[in-house]
């Protein structure tokens, strides 16, 4: 039988506390891939947790070392180096990150490009203007070294492409997929959820809460669609909280809203969270590719969504679409489901038929593919 192909890959989006959608991505390649002929050597800047991993994963870590591109100039290729034997390629799983002359190929990770599209809507650390110009710099230079770009859309892709050019003969789509884990909750599961909240179904958003999220304009929206508060819906906003949420949370206070703000929810909870919502709302003014309606879809949440990115490829004709950042057609919208909730099941079932296209044995067939051509090319350059 062929030796397995030996994977180094970037850790760090599980390294930092509660995973992200990109950490979703990340543990789905490791847990699929690692059944089908790949060893895993993972580097990172700061210990994994061991839970976080299969098993097999090898773990290369070392001190922070001054800054994420810092790490990324000297640790990273020097961990690399040092990996014996040498590693067939390497992954950087991080949207940049790819060392210069790595004597084995590279894959980028590059989700999408939304920092260089939308800056004034990412809170970037200060100055903001010179952590712009590094991202690109650093971003620009990881698509050059990489044999192999990988992205989550074909909205990414013309995203990289237009900002890129040179860079756009590389780019291979491989969707985010709805995981193993994700199974609709029990019914007393879903009475608990509810009860935390008041009772009753409610409506729900999950996700972060910087500005491009546009979670201003759900709340804006629910208020002009329920001029008599006493009518509108318990609010669910779910997600790690900050500054940002605070000043949300406020608003939606002066509002008169009824608004629960749970903070981050574990993966054990999601299930009964989503199913226990009537809706699920995603305003947000762009994205590369929406992981949170894809998993409301699959359980049978029906969704409202903005038309921004990739979220159309996502949901299809399963979702009630508004245009993104338009606050009066998303009132529209919520005003036509509030008179008339029953139409919804037809959306949950259309739902679910949606988020079924995106598996995770697809998404472990085309990482293979991607894989495995960049791991020929080293063995033709031997």
């Amino acid at each position: 039988m062929p030796r397995p192909i030996r994977v180094a890959i970037d850790l760090r989006p599980l390294a930092r506390g509660p995973a992200t959608g990109i950490g979703l991505i990340l543990t789905q390649v490791l847990e699929e891939l690692s059944p089908r002929g790949f060893r895993f050597i993972g580097v990172s800047d700061r210990p994994v947790e061991p839970g976080a991993l299969p098993e097999s994963v090898e773990v290369r870590a070392s001190g922070p070392g001054g800054g994420r591109i810092r790490w990324e100039a000297g640790e990273l290729p020097r961990i690399l180096r040092e990996i014996k034997p040498p590693p067939d390629l390497f992954h950087a799983t991080w949207n940049h990150g790819v060392p210069a002359d790595l004597p084995f190929p590279s894959i980028l990770s590059l989700h999408d490009v939304i920092p260089w599209m939308m800056p004034r809507l990412v809170p970037w650390p200060q100055p903001a203007l010179l952590h712009q110009w590094l991202y690109r710099r650093a971003v620009r230079a990881s698509a050059r070294h990489a044999s192999a770009i990988v992205t989550l859309s074909e909205a990414s892709r013309r995203d990289i492409a237009s900002r890129i050019p040179e860079a756009a003969a590389k780019i291979e789509v491989v969707p985010c997929a709805v995981p193993r884990w994700l199974t609709p909750a029990p019914a007393d599961r879903i009475a608990q959820s509810r009860s935390r909240y008041g009772g009753a179904p409610y409506w729900l958003y999950l996700g972060g809460f910087d500005p491009r999220k546009g979670v201003e304009l759900f709340i804006e929206a629910v208020a002009r669609a329920f001029p008599e508060r006493r009518s509108a819906p318990a609010l669910v906003l779910a997600g790690t909280r900050h500054p940002l949420a605070d000043r949300l949370a406020e608003s939606a206070n002066a509002n008169g809203l009824r608004a629960h703000w749970p903070g981050y929810v574990p993966d054990s909870d999601l299930a009964a969270l989503l199913g226990g919502a009537e809706l699920f709302i995603y305003p947000s003014r762009y994205e590369g590719f929406g992981i949170p309606p894809l998993l409301a879809m699959a359980l049978g949440t029906p969704c409202v969504v903005s038309d921004a990115g990739a979220l159309p490829e996502v949901v299809g004709d399963a979702a009630v679409s508004f245009p993104s950042g338009d606050v009066g057609a998303l009132a529209e919208r919520l005003e036509t489901i509030a008179r008339d909730p029953g139409a919804l099941a037809a959306r949950s079932r259309l739902g679910k038929e949606r988020a079924a296209r995106f598996s995770v044995d697809l998404l472990a067939e085309r990482m293979t593919r991607v894989y495995e051509a960049a791991a020929a090319r080293r063995k033709g350059s031997a």
